[in-house]
């Protein structure tokens, strides 16, 4: 599914676009090369290359996989996508030993009771946040994001002259809250990160989970600030 000029959706369950399990599964075209933000629960890998196909790509033109945090549902596909396409896993260094040996931040005895099993691999890209990462003609403005997880990442590109952001699940539309209180859930970082995505400007929007965002991100994200800062009983009333 395009969404923008470089910007494709080629995985998510909750689109009905590829396995149970799957989190929204980003492409971006990077003319010539190609990279994907986060690889799903595992199952999907199959289906989630043959959406890559049928556009018109070649999936052995994916270069990177940016991981935007280690829970089970944004990691499952590493495994498959490395071995069918060669292309490298990029993830922040908090994350690194979870990701390579399914921890416990990466919720992976979550998955197993919703029937997704995987094995992992190593991470080959090591990322701080503050860096640039250029995957062909794209810039990669990786931004370390904590709080819903220690290594969260969000990232920032251009298209077009609009700044596209990818958040994974520390933003979402609407101001949709996610999964809160789990392993490695920090509050104050998540509301920082939220101040921080808020100082980048996005245009648009494109989160691990639920509807991407076209026009207008920031009023989503201010939104999402004010519930972040709101008192609990409050955010909690209001999830959905």
């Amino acid at each position: 599914m395009k969404l923008t000029e470089i910007i494709y959706l080629v995985g998510g369950y909750g689109y009905g676009y590829s396995a149970v399990g799957d989190c929204n599964i980003y492409m971006i075209d990077c003319g010539g090369s190609l990279a994907i933000v986060d690889t799903g629960g595992g199952k999907g890998v199959p289906q989630i290359i043959g959406n890559i196909e049928r556009m018109g790509f070649d999936a052995d033109d994916l270069e990177v996989a940016f991981i935007s945090h280690c829970h089970f549902d944004h990691i499952g596909g590493n495994k498959g996508f490395k071995e069918a396409t060669g292309c490298r896993i990029a993830a922040q260094e908090a994350e690194k030993e979870e990701l390579e040996g399914l921890g416990e931040l990466t919720l992976y005895s979550m998955g197993l009771e919703r029937g997704l099993s995987f094995e992992p691999v190593e991470v080959d890209t090591i990322l701080r946040g503050g860096e640039n990462v250029k995957v062909g003609s794209v810039a990669f403005k990786v931004v370390h994001t904590p709080g819903h997880s220690p290594g969260g990442i969000s990232l920032l590109i251009e298209d077009g002259g609009s700044r596209c952001l990818f958040p994974g699940d520390t933003a979402s539309a609407l101001g949709k809250l996610g999964f809160i209180n789990g392993p490695g859930f920090v509050l104050p970082e998540w509301q920082a990160s939220i101040k921080e995505m808020m100082a980048l400007e996005p245009d648009m929007m494109f989160p691990g989970h639920g509807t991407f965002v076209l026009s207008g991100a920031m009023e989503h994200l201010a939104v999402y600030d004010e519930k972040l800062n709101s008192p609990w009983v409050n955010i909690v009333t209001s999830v959905g």
